[in-house]
């Protein structure tokens, strides 16, 4: 499909921005250890357990205060400088009842809890601690200054969105069905789910991940087909539609190789009335140009790793404006989630520090957004014209902040590409070769009920293979195999009666996800007979 797609001028494929795809709770991306998922943080809405705070009225003296906490079984144990506030110990438990019989005393001016806070860049969703990219760009540091603003709509031009996607809930404004013609705009392959998640996923909700511009509304706009490819008048009609119905970034994760009239006509009609476009570079691992991408109007997005590093499969040069995080934990359809890697992962990224900017300044420009996000950018070597991009160092750009800032840009006027060793991407949306994931629908489970097990081996001729036999109890079994030595291994999950219920083969981080039904499974690590050492870690669910 991709090859003929190739072929065919005036055509879109979502493949060719779709890198790779696991539903993998935990996955992190290229080199991942799978966690544990851990439950959501209470500090959100809780409070401080065995405390309160009280205020006594002017002229309570400080032995009538003791006294009266006395009665009551409390001790004060601090206070808030300058307000005249104790912070009083009382049994746990007995919170609500301590703070309603201070409220009565008529020397008291008011009682209450002593609520839980947390950061504002520390989100309390469970797949957190496995989002790198956000870290890397210092998205939590730009959330201390804004987290985007729901009047500032970010168009996903794509597949469509899943409406049922719980972290999309309250997300979502008005779009359009480019290639239906009508106003629904469902998603029916799952790409524009993956993007959308991408940008505005619900944040700091205790559910499913963190997105980069989480205050920003998504408007979905589906100009690819189920099949995932699409025409370039469609693209250009969804640009039209996203710019006159008041989106101020449009994020693009498509692409082809020919140039069209029609869509460098969208695009500059897009540029001219304000909006910021973003599109994916394609994951060709090469320098030829991919559109809209190359076009001088749009930020053209490459895909680096935790090392700033290119990814082997991303198209690269001077036409690629900037780099962003290549993988990416994000929503998917019927509630999954999973690491979502390609340069349709980095372009949303870029979209969604776009939001971010464009929240904190609304008259601001679009060249003066596109401006910070370039001239801040974090110099990683000649592979795009400016670096990768920096979301704090953007806001403070965009802001006119005094803080210093740690980017400076570095355009260059030729191009070579510098990936990291990682796995060669297979162009297809399917999430695992040979393998159908089964995500829990949300990864809220407390840590007695999951089990990590990690397991270091190694493969030779004379012992091409390795087995490990656990016993799991009933739900999904997550392994990862990440090693170095051959180009290629296989890792293979079977079931109590000897069958295999899932198998993956590739080169760099292996993922796999099974259902299990409990009982002993066996995950096996297999080569072609040359030496390779490796990590085995199996996150599974405790019998």
């Amino acid at each position: 499909m991709l090859s003929r797609a190739l072929t065919r001028p005036g055509t879109f494929l979502v493949g060719l921005a779709l890198v790779a795809l696991t539903f993998l709770p935990g996955a992190t991306g290229p080199a991942p250890s799978p966690p544990v998922p851990v439950a959501a943080s209470s500090a959100a809405t809780g409070f401080v357990p065995g405390e309160v705070l009280v205020k006594y009225r002017t002229g309570t003296s400080p032995q009538e205060m003791d006294r009266i906490q006395r009665a009551l079984g409390a001790q004060a144990v601090s206070h808030v400088p300058g307000l005249g506030v104790r912070v009083l110990r009382v049994p746990s438990g007995a919170e609500d009842a301590l703070v309603a019989a201070l409220a009565r005393n008529p020397s008291v001016q008011f009682a209450e809890r002593n609520p839980l806070v947390i950061a504002t860049g520390t989100p309390n969703d469970p797949w957190w601690p496995n989002e790198w990219g956000e870290t890397k760009v210092r998205a939590p540091q730009a959330w201390e200054i804004t987290t985007g603003s729901a009047s500032v709509a970010v168009a996903v031009l794509d597949t469509g969105i899943d409406f049922g996607q719980p972290d999309l809930q309250g997300k979502i404004v008005a779009g359009r069905d480019i290639v239906n013609n009508d106003a629904d705009p469902s998603d029916d392959n799952g790409h524009g789910t993956y993007t959308a998640g991408v940008v505005g996923a619900a944040t700091n909700n205790g559910l499913g991940v963190a997105a980069y511009c989480w205050g920003c509304s998504i408007m979905p706009v589906k100009v690819l087909g189920a099949d995932g490819s699409g025409s370039m008048s469609n693209v250009a009609a969804g640009i039209t539609w996203a710019t006159d119905h008041g989106a101020r970034v449009i994020s693009m994760s498509l692409g082809g190789t020919s140039s069209s009239s029609t869509l460098a006509s969208a695009v500059k009609y897009a540029h001219d009335h304000g909006v910021v476009l973003v599109a994916a570079a394609g994951n060709y691992g090469t320098s030829s140009p991919v559109y809209p991408a190359a076009y001088p109007e749009v930020l053209g997005v490459a895909g680096t790793d935790p090392n700033d590093a290119l990814y082997s499969w991303s198209s690269y040069g001077s036409w690629v404006s900037l780099a962003a995080p290549g993988c990416n934990v994000t929503t998917g359809r019927n509630a999954w989630y999973g690491t979502f890697c390609g340069t349709s992962s980095a372009a949303p990224v870029v979209a969604a520090i776009a939001g971010l900017a464009v929240s904190l300044a609304p008259s601001t420009t679009n060249a003066a957004v596109e401006a910070a996000l370039e001239s801040t950018a974090a110099p990683i070597g000649g592979s795009v014209a400016y670096g990768r991009v920096d979301a704090l160092a953007t806001l403070q750009a965009v802001g006119g902040s005094n803080t210093s800032l740690t980017a400076s840009p570095t355009p260059s006027p030729t191009a070579s590409p510098s990936p990291s060793p990682t796995p060669t991407p297979s162009p297809t949306a399917s999430p695992s070769p040979t393998a159908t994931p089964t995500p829990s629908p949300t990864p809220t489970a407390s840590p007695t009920s999951t089990s990590t097990a990690t397991y270091r081996g190694s493969l030779s001729r004379k012992t091409p293979e390795r087995q490990y036999a656990l016993t799991v109890g009933a739900g999904a079994l997550a392994a990862s195999v990440d090693f170095t030595g051959p180009p290629a291994l296989t890792l293979t999950v079977r079931g109590p009666d000897g069958a295999t219920v899932g198998s993956v083969s590739g080169g760099g981080v292996l993922t796999l996800t099974v259902t299990a039904a409990g009982g002993t499974y066996t995950c096996v690590v297999a080569d072609d007979g040359s030496k390779a050492n490796f990590r085995l870690t199996v996150q599974y669910p405790t019998p």
